[in-house]
């Protein structure tokens, strides 16, 4: 992708060694920001409420009982059934929520038997029973209910991975998911054939119980990647696992939300498209009256969204933001920008001059054209230092 505001440092800081006279000693930063977001994320924080284990139990006949769930919370549910041809077939509550299954996340292993996890979004307060139907009644059933805050209540799941029949190992792996977004609830859980005794080692899951001596771990992420839980088993035997990841909650804290991709409506693909770009990932799949390619009124709408706060209505100039320290010598009166258009000069387009604070911002580039930036400091009769380090920003 082409960088939004290029990423680069001159590193040259214009110290005068007298009055009336500038030389290039000491060092002077020049910072292209990368694209921000405001004062905050566009995520919310995901956070677990609770967890509680429900088992041994024999199933259908018996109720769950957990605290009382908080409105619009998401609940996440675990089970393990010994035989490995059973399944659940629904789940219900006293607040009639609606649950379904994460995935398909299934898995199952001849002798350790089948695991799966279901989940319901954006629950009603007061939930505090739930009610599990197996496909065919079993004797022998283990639950774990986890309880997220912060979760997106309209569309939470994100990634799901299973595993089935996997070899015998003293530590078993559960299946790995790569999450889209930074701050996610990745919930794992693993059926074996003997018996767990904890987290191995290394692994950054929380074991959150050894009901019926399996494994059921969460994780809250705080960057995007792949992440799977990983157990001990006591001894070596084989398993099955199953690994799900659920999004936060999107949230818009700089300025108002705007329709981004100018598909009509202000939605959470407008929040996603904004957090993209700040990962630096090209918008390709944005919306200009379904497009579907990558257009530059999106990037430019989303970087003017993103420095001013504000909602553009139309195609909005590309912007290179610079920033500097501050020379420590007390000649120095300002600072002079300058610009070119191939590396190395010459520069001979004036951006600014008379600079007494220590930030730029360039508005008068033009898409689609690669610029080549110096700096120089001034006395108050403004004779310049050299020129500072070059760097690049290419505008999309």
């Amino acid at each position: 992708m082409k960088t939004l505001l290029a990423n680069g440092f001159l590193r040259r800081m214009f110290q005068p060694s007298g009055a009336g006279s500038l030389s290039n000693s000491g060092r002077c930063l020049i910072l292209l920001s990368a694209l921000t977001l405001g004062s905050g994320s566009l995520w919310s924080q995901i956070a677990l409420v609770n967890v509680t284990p429900c088992g041994p139990v024999a199933l259908p006949g018996t109720t769950c009982t957990i605290p009382a769930t908080g409105g619009g919370n998401l609940l996440v549910v675990g089970w393990q059934l010994d035989l490995a041809s059973s399944s659940i077939a629904g789940i219900t509550d006293n607040a009639g929520n609606t649950y379904a299954e994460a995935g398909p996340a299934q898995a199952s292993a001849t002798s350790a038997g089948a695991i799966g996890i279901w989940y319901a979004k954006n629950v009603a307060a007061g939930t505090t029973t739930l009610t599990v139907t197996p496909s065919a009644s079993v004797t022998n059933a283990g639950l774990v209910i986890w309880e997220f805050s912060g979760a997106d209540t309209s569309a939470p799941l994100d990634q799901t991975a299973v595993l089935s029949n996997q070899a015998a190992s003293a530590t078993p792996a559960a299946a790995a998911v790569s999450t889209t977004s930074a701050n996610e609830a990745v919930v794992s859980i693993v059926t074996v054939n003997n018996a767990v005794t904890g987290i191995a080692t290394g692994n950054n899951f929380t074991n959150d119980s050894t009901i019926k001596a399996n494994g059921w771990a969460h994780l809250i992420t705080s960057s995007a990647g792949t992440y799977y839980a990983q157990w001990n088993q006591n001894t070596a035997g084989i398993y099955a696992s199953c690994t799900v990841s659920f999004k936060a909650a999107l949230t818009q804290t700089s300025g108002s939300a705007c329709d981004l991709n100018h598909d009509g409506v202000v939605n959470a693909a407008d929040a996603q498209l904004a957090v993209d770009m700040s990962l630096g990932l090209t918008p390709c799949t944005a919306n200009i009256v379904g497009s579907g390619i990558c257009n530059t009124t999106v990037v430019n709408d989303v970087v003017a969204a993103a420095i001013g706060g504000i909602c553009p209505t139309g195609t909005t100039s590309s912007k290179v933001l610079l920033s500097w320290t501050a020379s420590t010598s007390p000649t120095v009166a300002g600072y002079n920008i300058y610009r070119g258009g191939t590396t190395g000069g010459p520069y001979n387009t004036s951006v600014a001059s008379g600079v007494t604070t220590t930030s730029y911002t360039d508005t008068s580039v033009v898409s689609g054209q690669t610029y080549y930036y110096v700096a120089r400091a001034a006395d108050a009769s403004n004779n310049e230092s050299p020129n500072s380090n070059e760097t690049q920003a290419i505008i999309p």
